[in-house]
């Protein structure tokens, strides 16, 4: 199974209680995954991934994929991943030999028989807008994820935004990672994870070493969720209010009268 995979379900079940008598705390785990993406100079951002300890990596196009293997040998044990525009099976096949864990890849250019394999965590680029049809028809895909873009303004998360989101978390199994360029602070980090998100793909060029720093802090210090996700009771509103009062049953007199 795909290191990232495993990464994400850790987060989403949290982490477990230790047995025993034993006084160990247990690991601090982040409320999303945090995963760097680097487009450009790939030695450098292979370096801040390390040092900043973030979650994952994910490379932006490369050219040849015989080639990726010495563009992560700086990696300190981190899962990464390649973003392609699109996937063919030998191409899938020459990434994974060279060490990649997961895929990220438009719809278009994708061969089918590339996503055929349980090794790689498969992500498919999708756009939150689209309609209950495209949904229903690209959760069907052997994919394990979607990576969406998130809408920011210069006023942070707006409920428009959450909503975007929300219409396909809410409506799908898959895993959510959501791809950022601004910073995002600690309560909008905190409705992103409530609505179902899993995991955060920053680019690091446009975010910037310090807001980074500041992402994975936050990120840490989110607190536990009230509800896990996807697990939120529904309400129901009480019967009594809105439902017509019963009829009382007759007692055996009147029905006897009745009869009569």
């Amino acid at each position: 199974m795909s290191k990232l995979l495993d990464v994400l379900d850790k987060i989403k079940d949290g982490a477990p209680t230790p047995l025993g008598f034993s006084v160990k705390r247990p690991e601090k785990l982040p409320g999303m995954a945090l995963i760097g993406l680097v487009s450009k100079d790939h030695a450098k951002g292979v370096g801040i991934v390390t040092d900043e300890g973030l979650d994952a990596l994910n490379l932006g196009s490369s050219g040849d994929p015989k080639d990726i293997r010495a563009l992560t040998d700086g990696l300190d044990g981190q899962p990464w991943g390649v973003r392609v525009a699109g996937l063919s099976r030998d191409d899938a096949q020459v990434y994974q030999e060279n060490g990649s864990d997961a895929l990220v890849f438009s719809i278009e250019g994708t061969s089918a028989s590339a996503l055929v394999n349980d090794e790689l965590a498969r992500f498919l680029c999708v756009d939150p807008n689209m309609d209950d049809k495209e949904l229903r028809a690209v959760s069907s895909l052997p994919i394990d994820g979607f990576v969406m873009p998130l809408t920011q303004g210069n006023d942070g998360l707006t409920l428009g935004d959450l909503a975007s989101v929300g219409s396909v978390s809410r409506r799908s199994d898959k895993y959510i990672v959501l791809e950022v360029e601004k910073p995002i602070e600690g309560k909008d980090l905190e409705a992103l994870r409530d609505i179902g998100v899993h995991g955060l793909l920053v680019d690091i060029d446009l975010m910037g070493i310090n807001n980074l720093k500041a992402l994975k802090t936050a990120l840490l210090e989110m607190p536990k969720p009230t509800f896990k996700r996807r697990d939120r009771p529904i309400a129901i509103l009480p019967g009594s209010v809105f439902a017509p009062p019963e009829e009382p049953e007759p007692h055996e007199d009147e029905e006897e009268e009745g009869d009569e």
